[in-house]
């Protein structure tokens, strides 16, 4: 008896075992990554017109913080930031060209809010950018603060929680204001400097680099007040983790890397460094990029296409004189942050 009771017990304890084992193994399969291997690139859903995000420069090449994460997401796939291709989209359209499938991942510069992950079957995969709701007019009409523009017409987007904040303000600060409603980020933009709108309302950042590319900038300020805070970043369909994991964990090696100094030019010589945490990311030691079902070099790609995330930043958004604020790391005073690569 006393045989057959260890036996039993040595069966149950290779049960465990051989479940243990099989829980280790990583869960690669993707409906997404299996669709974006088979077309050969990713395709990124994002604005047309919306530096520093997004936009196409003079000879067609999109460029921006949104382009730079997708250009990013293609070279830790495929090892090439070519293969990526960006379809445009409005506030009206965006969400659904997640959910049909139009799009791989959306950027957009899209706030993660509740409704967005509980209503649209969507879920936020993580931050590349800190922001909030700002307001640009022009500087002749000499308003210094928000609480000056009651009665205002203030353009719009609609599909977005941007009128409704502008609301919320509105009722517990007092006063009012017209929406005026347009989908298209160029047509608002054109209705502003045409007149037809007092005010522009979006993220300050977006409000700033459209400031910055009019040929007398100081026409125009951005007010001091900020009434939101808004995470934007990549959206994916839900129900498929392990894209999300991918989505995700692309991003975050890109902060990763700019807390280990690793930049593009040094990706190839740190590959040797003695840091394990440098090690890890490069691929030299550890299986992250094959328990997502990548090449080990999924993150040292990335990071050869686009540069860490400060050089992500000083590329496109530097030269718009706007400050790194809430986006420097953790260890700057920021809230840019990524879990251990392990």
């Amino acid at each position: 008896m006393r045989i057959r009771g260890t036996l039993l017990g040595l069966a149950a304890l290779a049960g465990m075992m051989a479940q243990a084992a099989l829980a280790q193994q990583p869960q690669t399969r993707s409906p997404t990554l299996e669709a974006v291997r088979a077309r050969g690139e990713v395709v990124c859903g994002m604005q047309g017109d919306n530096p520093p995000f997004s936009y196409p420069d003079a000879q067609g090449v999109w460029r921006g913080m949104d382009a730079d994460s997708c250009r990013a997401l293609a070279a830790a796939i495929f090892g090439d930031p070519a293969r990526s291709r960006v379809r445009p989209v409005t506030g009206l359209t965006r969400f659904p060209a997640v959910q049909s499938g139009e799009v791989d991942v959306l950027f957009g510069s899209t706030t993660w809010i509740t409704t967005r992950e509980t209503r649209l079957g969507l879920v936020f995969a993580v931050p590349n950018y800190f922001s909030g709701q700002g307001f640009l007019l022009r500087a002749a009409q000499g308003v210094k603060s928000l609480k000056e523009i009651d009665g205002a017409t203030i353009c719009v987007p609609p599909g977005s929680t941007t009128e409704v904040i502008l609301q919320d303000w509105f009722r517990n600060n007092g006063g009012s204001f017209t929406p005026v409603v347009i989908d298209d980020p160029n047509q608002i933009q054109a209705a502003f400097l045409s007149g037809r709108c007092d005010v522009y309302t979006r993220d300050v950042t977006g409000l700033s680099g459209f400031r910055f590319r009019q040929t007398r900038p100081a026409d125009f300020v951005v007010l001091p007040e900020v009434i939101t805070m808004e995470p934007l970043g990549a959206f994916i369909r839900k129900g498929d983790d392990a894209w999300l994991d991918i989505v995700r964990w692309t991003q975050l090696a890109l902060i990763t890397a700019e807390q280990l100094g690793v930049t593009a030019a040094e990706v190839d010589r740190l590959a040797a460094s003695t840091n394990p945490d440098i090690r890890k990311l490069l691929g030299a030691e550890g299986d992250i990029g094959p328990s997502m079902g990548l090449d080990r070099a999924w993150a040292a790609n990335a990071v050869k296409a686009v540069g860490n995330y400060g050089e992500m930043w000083t590329r496109n958004v530097e030269p718009m004189g706007l400050p790194r604020g809430l986006n420097r790391t953790w260890d700057k005073g920021g809230l840019q942050y990524a879990p251990p690569l392990r």
